[in-house]
């Protein structure tokens, strides 16, 4: 009989711990993936951002300026490596009634997808300071579900939409989104007036993104965490928005606002020489970057964790 050594696909494995990541991530079908296959750990791109373009008055006889251009670039690397390792002892193999190694890839799974989850929410530092809505003297605010211009929740998601619309972020339908967290989303849902579950959208719902720099439209109706729609945002759920010092960040933007590279480079499995264990492990090399024009694309709130 042949022997089987399937165990040490690597390629199948990087494949099924990709495909798994795809299906729960949040966050991954919200960003775009612009420089993926582009960059490699400590390996630079520069990223090229072309300057604004101004009009100038104009009568007859007028002396027309040429305006100067001024493109700017920036650097984005991939400086952040993670790795995971596991062993399945032979005699714990023979004497479990169920597949070890099996189980514990699934958990290498939803290990690797808290840690690329909490990775591109990191954007949420990139949001420019007149897009930073918060209490005063900076202080979190303590979120409502009335209609105070300060507190209420579907108040501070207009006023988001505002600071947006007044840096020319696309409002096509579906295009805008909202990453809260399950108290803010317990708000929401309690706002019958304003807030449109995803039970009562259809399936005609989209999501409208970049991804390799083509525009697509996805359905968001089965997207992970898609909750509904309120003020022209697609409202998605997430146990991992960011916190710091008593604080939690809810981060809007769209699918151009961040970019995330991430490229497991090996999975592989190997038979210990110490003992009689099969391992398993894998790297994952992975960054966010949001060029300087893209970061208007943000808006934060910053609340009382």
């Amino acid at each position: 009989m042949a022997n089987d050594l399937s165990v040490f696909n690597s390629e199948a494995w990087s494949d099924r711990l990709v495909s798994k990541l795809d299906q729960v991530n949040v966050m991954l079908p919200l960003v775009n993936r612009n420089w993926e296959g582009d960059l490699r750990l400590n390996k630079t791109v520069w990223v090229r951002t072309p300057g604004n373009i101004t009009f100038a008055p104009y009568s007859r006889g007028t002396t027309i300026n040429y305006q100067d251009l001024t493109p700017t670039k920036e650097a984005f690397t991939v400086n952040d490596g993670e790795y995971f390792a596991f062993e399945v002892d032979d005699l714990d193999k023979a004497q479990s009634d169920a597949n070890t190694m099996d189980i514990y890839m699934k958990r290498a799974v939803v290990a690797m997808n808290n840690m690329v989850e909490a990775k591109i929410l990191e954007a949420y530092t990139y949001t420019p300071a007149a897009n930073q809505i918060a209490g005063p003297s900076g202080a979190a605010i303590t979120l409502t579900g009335d209609t105070s211009p300060d507190t209420g929740i579907y108040q501070l998601f207009c006023k988001a939409r505002a600071m947006q619309s007044k840096n020319n972020v696309p409002s096509l339908p579906g295009s805008r989104w909202a990453v809260i967290d399950p108290d803010t989303t317990n708000l929401l849902l309690q706002d019958t007036e304003h807030f449109i579950r995803a039970g009562e959208l259809g399936d005609k719902v989209v999501q409208f993104g970049l991804l390799g720099g083509e525009e697509v439209a996805r359905s968001a109706v089965d997207a992970p965490g898609f909750l509904g729609m309120v003020a022209g945002y697609m409202v998605y759920e997430t146990p991992h928005v960011p916190t710091s010092d008593g604080a939690k960040y809810l981060l809007f933007g769209d699918n151009e606002a961040i970019s995330y590279v991430a490229q497991i480079t090996e999975i592989e499995a190997l038979r210990l020489q110490t003992t009689f264990a099969t391992a398993v492990r894998g790297l994952l090399l992975h960054d966010i970057f949001v060029p300087a024009e893209c970061a208007k694309r943000l808006v934060s709130i910053k609340a009382t964790a």
